[in-house]
């Protein structure tokens, strides 16, 4: 199976909004297996990409050139972080958040006009790609690819995780851009170098900040979110409480009204059963009248 292939299609699929990608992938696979029974299961083997991915993926398609601004200035803040210059390190950290910053304001833009609204946790999400792919070269070429499978996220300085992150080729047809090394010139004093550690340890300190604050704002909305849930629960408790009582003091209420009938069956059964030895007695008195009238009548008849 050739790779460029694979990547070909891969880049049509990425390009879909994710409700769209798997019939299409399907229908791709299905096309190619009559003449590449391996393309066709390297097209079926793709996976849809997370919402993260999929913002970040329409980011590099509809917005290069701010992507492209971004992840160049990951260029320099490497070398900045190499040659240990914290001055350079705190100014292109301040424009690494300007920039990441309007990024995710057109990624929400983005979102919206394809009608799919945007949680703060994917946003996040997106915020740790963008921030990726400036620590990392390869995590910058992945980002521009335009065919993440997955989000990225940095930790420390080390290389970006990208197993299974990019659908196709792990770069992008181009490769990424490199700013010129610069030019070797006198060794910085120890004031200067003291300086420079002290303004690098701030602008660690300030991107430590930056995500605990973020850590925090989603903690305290999700710790908003329990409370409202919490406050729910309660109150659906107190109803279920209450028409419980409710129930309980009918049932105690038909419970009595049962007894007071079972005593009222009772009495009406043995008034039915003195009345029906009555009306026993009432109908062989009756029957001895009429015997009685029938012996007077006669005897009247014979005397006549």
């Amino acid at each position: 199976m050739a790779t460029d292939a694979l990547t070909a299609v891969a880049e049509e699929l990425y390009a879909l909004v994710p409700e769209e990608f798997t019939a299409a992938r399907n229908s791709r696979a299905k096309a190619a297996k009559a003449d590449d029974a391996e393309l066709a299961r390297g097209i079926g083997a793709l996976r849809r990409p997370s919402p993260a991915a999929w913002i970040v993926n329409r980011l590099a398609r509809e917005q290069p050139d701010g992507l492209d601004e971004l992840l160049d200035l990951g260029d320099a803040l490497r070398e900045a972080q190499a040659a240990g210059d914290g001055r350079a390190l705190t100014r292109l950290g301040s424009e690494r958040r300007r920039l990441v910053s309007a990024l995710l304001g057109q990624a929400s833009a983005l979102a919206d006009a394809a009608d799919r609204g945007t949680s703060r946790a994917v946003l996040d999400e997106v915020e740790q790609t963008l921030v990726a792919g400036t620590v990392d070269a390869a995590a910058g070429a992945a980002v521009r690819t335009g065919r993440l499978i997955r989000s990225l996220q940095a930790v420390g300085l080390d290389e970006v995780d990208l197993d299974g992150a990019v659908a196709g080729a792990a770069s992008a047809a181009t490769s990424p851009k490199r700013r010129p090394a610069a030019a070797a010139g006198p060794a910085p004093s120890p004031e200067t170098q003291a300086a420079d550690a002290a303004a690098a340890a701030d602008a660690a300190a300030r991107a430590d900040r930056e995500r605990a604050e973020s850590a925090l704002r989603e903690a305290e909305r999700l710790a908003d979110e329990a409370q409202q849930a919490l406050a729910a629960a309660e109150d659906a408790l107190t109803d279920a409480e209450r028409r419980a009582d409710e129930l309980r003091a009918e049932r105690q209420e038909l419970e009595a009204r049962l007894r007071e009938l079972r005593t009222e069956i009772t009495d009406a059964e043995r008034a039915e059963r003195d009345a029906e030895r009555a009306r026993g007695k009432a109908a062989t008195a009756a029957d001895r009248a009429d015997d009685t009238v029938d012996a007077a009548q006669r005897a009247l008849d014979e005397l006549d």
